[in-house]
């Protein structure tokens, strides 16, 4: 693969550097280069090849050393920097030591798909072939798009495994990110990542490959057509296979949904502000045009809010997918085997359930008020604090059998840096034979716990990363499984169901939205009425 003359320089001007090669039929030789102090060139013995040794990186630089990471964080990236190369040549084997024990071991091959398996393991075998339409082949241009992408019910909370090769060199794939969801469409959840491994060949005069220092980055001449082919071929290849979505976060589908009219709609969330920022999918879904809503009373009628919340919509009205979503949302919780909230009591009076309208709304009377609160919504945000916040829930629970984990070695290193602080979150993982188990994970993830283990483990290559990123993930988490939870529209309550949900919002400490930001109640005061029906003064 190659050094450039000027980064052997650099390198032994801060380490101990050893170089040694041999061209077929002819002598070894090696040199050694201490902290720029350049030796002389001497006999070796090796084999044919050449091996570049470093050790002692930094050591006479202080003020470099202390910017370094902790050696599990740049182990990490040591290895995402070989599988990048890996999967460019699979004519070449690669071996990668860490400490004394192998971290990666593929062997050369022919065949491209075989260092897939290498590479990625059992996951490879689930990943379509990338295929072109048939028009694309008469287009102008000579640029060609192959490789593997996987269906979209196989993602990630980020985009690290998305691989990109341009004429056999791995850059970032960043600049191709928003062409690879374009050909997903609407199959991918809103902050989900496909993995793909992509691999483009186009004449060497149409990209230039100098545009930074680490390589990582090119200049296409006909950038536009590129991306126009990829996001073609990607669409193309997923036309061809039956897939379903996937639960946002790695939840399950929720249940109930018209598959046959709502399938390809996506549900776009707006997470809690301590939730991360996902990246929103490319298009939209068109939605029909209302209808006109009639007129009942020309005078509007005065409408205060609710101590805490905006007299502004603090959000836009639900999308007919998100409607379709809490309309149907599966596994509706019966209130009554929920555990009670505990708590200090907000500011509400004491309120008393009058009765439901459209089986949606509950009648509430307030004091001098009269409050129409969304059930649904109300629910949301009260499953969401307790979920949130019950530690219990969180707790690890050993499991009877161990989930065996099929990660790469990329992952494998991550584990191995996050391992400590994983278990102080509830997640105990064990090495076993050449891999790793999991022996206990928090209760409340369920069946979904090898999924959230898999997210988090795409953070936990920065200091410190893992505990916030399960704070973030925890967040999300409840998020979820608040809405597929909570009580649906169109679901009749007895009063005492009622009674429930009005003692809980007594005691969270924002009743006022659901967790998508949008208004769990409407106030109309005593003055508002009596005005609107003449009984002033």
């Amino acid at each position: 693969m190659g050094f450039r003359g000027e980064a052997l320089a650099s390198i032994g001007v801060v380490s101990e550097l050893t170089l040694q090669s041999r061209q077929d039929g002819k002598e070894a030789a090696e040199i050694h280069m201490r902290h720029g102090h350049k030796g002389e060139v001497e006999p070796s013995g090796r084999g044919v090849g050449t091996t570049v040794t470093v050790a002692g990186l930094f050591s006479n630089v202080p003020a470099r050393l202390a910017f370094q990471r902790r050696p599990q964080t740049e182990h990490a990236r040591i290895v995402d920097v070989v599988v990048a190369h890996a999967l460019a040549h699979p004519e070449v084997g690669f071996s990668l030591e860490l400490d004394g024990r192998v971290a990666l071991d593929v062997p050369d091959t022919e065949d491209p798909e075989d260092r897939l398996h290498d590479v990625l393991g059992q996951k490879a075998g689930d990943l379509l072939p990338l295929s072109a339409p048939a028009e694309d082949e008469h287009a102008p241009g000579e640029e060609r798009w192959n490789g593997w992408i996987s269906a979209p019910d196989i993602t990630r909370g980020k985009a690290d495994d998305v691989h990109v090769l341009v004429n056999g060199r791995p850059i970032a794939s960043g600049p191709f990110q928003q062409a690879l969801r374009r050909g997903y469409r609407t199959r991918l959840m809103v902050g989900r990542h496909p993995v793909a491994v992509l691999r483009l060949t186009l004449p060497p005069e149409e990209v230039d490959v100098n545009v930074h220092p680490t390589k990582s980055e090119v200049r296409l001449k006909h950038a536009w057509r590129v991306l126009e082919r990829l996001e073609r071929a990607v669409a193309h290849t997923l036309s061809t296979v039956a897939t379903k979505p996937e639960g946002a976060g790695a939840i399950p589908e929720l249940a109930g949904l018209d598959n046959t009219s709502q399938q390809e709609l996506p549900v776009e969330e707006t997470l809690p502000p301590s939730a991360p920022a996902w990246v929103a999918a490319a298009g939209m879904a068109l939605e029909p045009e209302p209808e006109p809503i009639q007129t009942v009373i020309e005078e509007d009628l005065e409408q205060a809010t609710l101590p805490g919340l905006s007299a502004k919509p603090v959000a836009p009205a639900l999308s007919s997918a998100e409607r379709d979503l809490h309309r149907h949302a599966g596994g509706t919780c019966n209130l009554s085997n929920e555990p009670a909230l505990e708590g200090v009591l907000n500011d509400l009076p004491e309120m008393v359930p009058l009765g439901q309208f459209a089986g949606t709304y509950m009648l509430v009377a307030a004091g001098d008020e009269l409050l129409l609160v969304d059930q649904h919504a109300l629910h949301e945000r009260i499953r969401y604090e307790r979920l949130r916040h019950d530690e219990a829930l969180w707790e690890g629970q050993r499991r009877l059998v161990p989930i065996q984990l099929d990660l790469d070695a990329r992952t494998g290193e991550r584990v191995r840096a996050g391992r400590e602080r994983l278990s102080s979150v509830g997640f105990d993982l064990e090495e076993h034979g050449e891999g790793w188990q999991m022996t206990a994970a928090p209760r409340l993830l369920g069946d979904d716990a090898e999924a959230f283990l898999l997210d988090l483990l795409q953070d936990v290559d920065e200091d410190g990363a893992p505990l916030e990123t399960v704070e973030r993930r925890k967040d999300h988490l409840a998020f979820m499984t608040a809405c597929r939870g909570a009580v649906k529209a169109n679901h009749e309550l007895t009063k005492a169901e009622m009674r429930r949900l009005l003692e809980d919002m007594r005691r969270i400490p924002n009743p006022w939205a659901c967790v998508h930001g949008r208004p769990t109640a409407l106030r109309l005061d005593r003055r508002a009425l009596d005005r609107h029906f003449g009984r002033e003064g």
